[in-house]
């Protein structure tokens, strides 16, 4: 849920609603406001605002109003030509179709990027090298994503594993240890059996990074670091997650190269060698040949 939904649907006094209403009616101009300021204007006390922000969850009003501020401006930002659910028309010709989604595919990283803060990337890195192995979780079509990241890690000599069957996540998640690292990936952070999963290892002391959207969720709650997806699309109404999946694709993409540099040359070794040993195919096109030695 975005913070400005919870602000809505949040059992404020009718004093602290004025105030709510206010901030949701100002965006991101109060930045240009001190608590004082927001005070005079509502005709309320500056005590208000504490009171806000511990009832949405924070320790007081300036993180809040951080949290709100970064709300505001990430929904404000890139999009703006684009619709993400429905990027395209009956009457659009093929060409044009192929513009808007590579149009929409950039948006996306480039959405994906400005959420991403080093110190999350950072806790998330350290968490998974720290690993005796990586579990991957996810469900229905993104297990094909949690496939790929799995095999690029097993390609630099990384335990990895992911699993398709949903009975055999939450088997897998029952028996991990402390000494495992897993990752959690749903767009909605709303999935239910990923959601037992998640629960079952914060019970075992698991470590979790979670890949979600933007807002708090059920799954985000249960995570050690939350790494934040692009987040435009709603859950039914869209022709296809073409922005959810791009962004979870970098940001799988970014965690292995991060996790590739934690021991560049010996990784590198590792799948060089792993290839040549494992590969066989005649390659004509000069681009994709290798040099001979």
């Amino acid at each position: 849920m975005l913070l400005q939904e919870k602000m809505k649907a949040a059992e404020f006094s009718p004093s602290e609603r004025i105030v709510a209403d206010f901030i949701l009616d100002k965006q991101e101009l109060i930045q240009d406001y001190t608590i004082a300021a927001i005070a005079g204007e509502t005709y309320t006390s500056p005590s208000i605002l504490v009171r806000i922000s511990k009832k949405l969850g924070f320790t007081g009003y300036n993180d809040f109003k951080k949290a709100f501020l970064e709300e505001v401006l990430y929904l404000k930002r890139n999009f703006q030509d684009l619709d993400a659910n429905l990027p395209f028309s009956p009457q659009d010709s093929i060409m044009k179709i192929a513009a808007v989604i590579t149009k929409l595919k950039e948006e996306s990283l480039s959405d994906t990027l400005s959420l991403l803060h080093h110190d999350s990337l950072q806790k998330a890195v350290l968490l998974l090298e720290k690993r005796s192995a990586i579990k991957v979780f996810a469900v229905s079509n993104l297990t094909f994503l949690a496939e790929e990241f799995v095999h690029k890690l097993r390609h630099i000599g990384i335990r990895a594993e992911t699993y398709s069957v949903s009975n055999t996540m939450i088997q897998e998640a029952k028996m991990a240890s402390p000494t495992d690292c897993a990752v959690c990936i749903s767009y909605s952070g709303e999935t239910p059996e990923l959601i037992y999963t998640a629960k079952l290892l914060r019970k075992n002391r698991v470590p979790i990074v979670v890949l979600s959207s933007v807002g708090e969720n059920s799954l985000t709650r249960l995570g050690d670091v939350v790494l934040q997806l692009a987040t435009r699309e709603k859950s039914y109404s869209k022709i296809g997650a073409f922005t959810s999946l791009e962004s979870m694709s970098l940001i799988l993409d970014i965690l292995y190269g991060c996790l590739f540099k934690t021991d560049y040359k010996n990784h590198y070794a590792f799948k060089t060698e792993l290839s040549k040993s494992t590969e066989f195919r005649t390659i004509d096109n000069a681009i994709i040949q290798e040099d001979q030695p």
